[in-house]
């Protein structure tokens, strides 16, 4: 994928970018503020409302432990736990029946929030149809719907619903107990009926519209304020609830309970003392508690959409501003041509802008003079072109008066002034070597030969060159006219006054590097000999070619000539790379563009 800041304007990109990044920042914003005071406020909702169903709890514990404390000592009061204990004097039973129902009837009046007493045992009489005391078969016990509760206890809570009394059917949360004889004989079930309001006002407290469930240990559901359908959710997530108090989110996925249109999520909070027996739970609508928070990000989100209408109006503003330059640049860019002479740029800038202008108008007057500078050099070329064809006969009319001088030799009984010709005319071939820089090795060795048999044609006996190259190097290019001048340097200063001398010449390959060693046993070097001097041919041609090699090969390729150690003479030692073509790139010097220099060895020489 194409970088976009190099395909689209800049002036939209600057646009779309800054818009999208405050968009982007004002979302971020709402989401962490909305979280956050989403988070707080359920926290505080929490810890408010577990206070208060703590007071509640404790309020409602004591009240459901009196009737409890009221039903257990009714249960081990004689006048009931030996009621059925029937005599066979019809009397004795009908005053056992009046005293009982008085103690019973009793315990209702001064226990006001008791409905209604039922007590289902064996023989049971008919009491008086006013009274808020019944006396039931135990028979009919078993097919009420809360008997499964009481069957296999002594006692237990029975959670809200209708039972019939003297004032017709009421709600009430009973309190069922077993009575025994004191030889432990089962006697009867003793039902107190608690009015189910008082329980209701207990469990709603000062807040009438709140949803709580009071529970029984066993997670039954002993009676409820507010929307009755939270029954289910409350069941669905007791095992979830520890033994302490403590609060959780429920799911939307409750779609049993409110159907798919009304899902919601709630805040369930409950409170569990230990070893109590009771739970009391309150739900409170999600959405109910984060209605502020809500309306928090209503408002932040209407600041960012005008914030950001804001930030667009500037930003087209302020992009209008910055491109407005950079578009009049390019303009000019466009319209410019060689025969424009004046540039419609505003000179009024001082800024970076202004610096842009500047510098067009400068680059503009250099291209001008540049055109002209180009149409004059074109001029001299033309001219120079015509000079280089004249001057190409020169070399072949050369060429053609040695073989002349050759022939005239050759008739003249001069085989020697003949073979010298013959040699020169090699070289020269060589040396020109069509305008090409770079020449083989081969060629290179052969063109120092030419002239190493020149010299010995002079010495005669008293010149040895030795020359050991390899063929594998031979096809390598190097730069032409490289060992011709320090084979002359050394005939013509280290063996000046001599009458022998021997030169050895050697070339072999290491790596990417070809080295060529140049040795003889001359005279020496001698100090400053490395300064120009007027007149002194040697000296030009080594410091041309070190020229040529520092122009094709940078430092990391060098000539080093230095005194043999320890005896005399001379030696140079020529270092360059491998070069497969006559083309110079990294390909053929790689170790150059590095930089690579290596090390001299003991005796002083790059090797």
């Amino acid at each position: 994928m194409k970088n976009m800041f190099k395909k689209y304007r800049i002036d939209y990109l600057l646009f779309s970018g800054f818009s999208s990044f405050i968009t982007v920042l004002l979302i971020v914003v709402i989401s962490i503020s909305y979280t956050l005071s989403t988070r707080e406020t359920v926290n505080m909702t929490s810890f408010y409302q577990q206070r208060v169903l703590n007071e509640l709890y404790n309020k409602i514990d004591i009240q459901m432990r009196s009737i409890e404390q009221i039903s257990l000592a009714a249960a081990r009061n004689p006048i009931l736990s030996e009621y059925s204990e029937s005599s066979e004097d019809a009397y004795v039973n009908y005053r056992k029946l009046e005293e009982l129902e008085a103690f019973l009837a009793s315990i209702t009046y001064a226990t006001p929030i008791i409905q209604s007493i039922d007590f289902y045992t064996r023989n049971a009489a008919v009491a008086n149809p006013q009274s808020p005391v019944s006396f039931i078969e135990e028979s009919q016990a078993r097919q009420e719907e809360w008997y499964p509760l009481v069957d296999n206890t002594d006692f237990t809570w029975i959670g809200e619903h209708l039972t019939h009394s003297y004032q017709g059917e009421q709600a009430t949360v009973s309190f069922s107990r077993k009575v025994y004889s004191l030889s432990g004989d089962y006697q009867g079930l003793l039902v107190l009926n608690v009015k189910a309001s008082v329980i209701q006002a207990l469990v709603r407290g000062e807040t009438p519209d709140a949803n709580r469930v009071l529970l029984d240990s066993g997670g039954r559901m002993i009676t409820i304020t507010g929307d009755p359908r939270l029954q289910s959710m409350v069941g669905r997530y007791m095992p979830e609830m520890g033994e302490e108090s403590g609060f959780m989110r429920s799911s939307r996925a409750d779609d049993s309970v409110f159907g798919k249109s009304g899902a919601k999520d709630h805040l369930i909070v409950w409170a569990k003392h230990f070893n109590v027996n009771w739970r009391l739970v309150e739900l409170t609508p999600w959405d109910q508690i984060t209605r502020g928070s809500v309306h928090t990000a209503i408002i932040l989100s209407l600041a960012g959409i005008t914030a950001i209408g804001l930030s667009l109006f500037f930003t087209l503003s302020l992009s209008g501003q910055f491109i407005n330059p950079i578009r009049l640049l390019l303009q000019e860019m466009v319209r410019y041509s060689n025969s424009t002479n004046k540039v419609n740029l505003p000179e009024d800038y001082r800024n970076e802008y202004g610096a842009l202008f500047m510098g067009y108008r400068k680059l503009i007057d250099r291209i001008q003079s540049l055109y002209a500078s180009l149409e004059e050099r074109y001029a001299e070329q033309k001219k120079a072109e015509i000079k280089a064809l004249q001057a190409m006969i020169n070399p072949h009319f050369l060429y053609n008066t040695l073989d002349q001088l050759n022939w005239m030799a050759l008739a003249a009984g001069q085989d020697k002034l003949s073979h010298i010709l013959e040699l020169m005319g090699r070289m020269f071939r060589i040396g020109l070597s069509n305008g090409e820089s770079l020449i083989s090795i081969r060629e290179e060795f052969i063109h120092a030969q030419c002239y190493v048999e020149i010299q010995q044609l002079r010495w005669e006996e008293g010149l040895t060159v030795l020359i050991d190259v390899p063929e594998e190097i031979q096809d390598y290019y190097i730069p032409k006219m490289t060992l011709q001048p320090f084979i002359e340097n050394a005939i013509m200063h280290g063996f000046n006054e001599r009458t022998q001398g021997l030169i050895l010449i050697t070339a072999k390959r290491e790596g990417d590097d070809i080295f060529i060693r140049i040795t003889d046993n001359g005279g020496g070097l001698k100090p400053h000999w490395d300064h120009p001097r007027k007149g002194s041919t040697g000296g030009y041609g080594i410091r041309n070619v070190r020229e040529r090699y520092d122009t094709f090969f940078a430092s990391g390729y060098a000539i080093d000539i230095a005194n043999n150690a320890g005896e005399d003479g001379t030696t140079v030692c020529i270092r360059l790379p491998v070069l497969s073509s006559k083309t110079l790139n990294a390909m053929n010097t790689p170790r150059a563009l590095q930089g690579i220099v290596r090390q001299p060895d003991d005796s002083g020489l790059w090797y």
